[in-house]
């Protein structure tokens, strides 16, 4: 069975389809390091502790534990406040597009364009 450690993350197995994989932690408060981003893949967050406010396709939300936020790739998202420290697990998906890893922003690297991945064998997009 493969380990997935972080230095060796691109080390993947064939398989399985991600870019990054993790824990994040965000300090109560309104976090400054937590910027408006988007992705060139699809990205998951599971709260495993902590409760916060946040921004994610344009819908304002809180989340606590055991609540997983889905991102899809293109879509900005953001940490807008934290009422009380949060842990998390992140998964990002397959790179896709251009193909940029990590945060992208508006002012760096263009304006956002929300894609959706074609659902296997319905022909429809999700």
């Amino acid at each position: 069975m493969p380990v997935m450690r972080p230095q060796t993350l691109g080390n993947t197995p064939e398989w399985l389809k991600t870019s990054a994989v993790g824990l994040f932690r965000a300090p109560r408060g309104n976090p400054a390091d937590c910027d408006l981003q988007y992705h060139d893949a699809d990205e998951m967050w599971h709260i495993v502790e902590g409760r916060a406010r946040i921004l994610t396709e344009g819908h304002e939300d809180e989340v606590g534990p055991g609540d997983t936020v889905c991102t899809g790739m293109g879509d900005e998202h953001h940490v807008l406040e934290v009422y009380e420290d949060v842990l998390g697990f992140y998964l990002e998906g397959e790179l896709e597009g251009l193909k940029r890893p990590g945060h992208l922003h508006r002012d760096e690297h263009g304006l956002p364009v929300p894609q959706r991945c074609q659902v296997a064998g319905t022909g429809s997009v999700s």
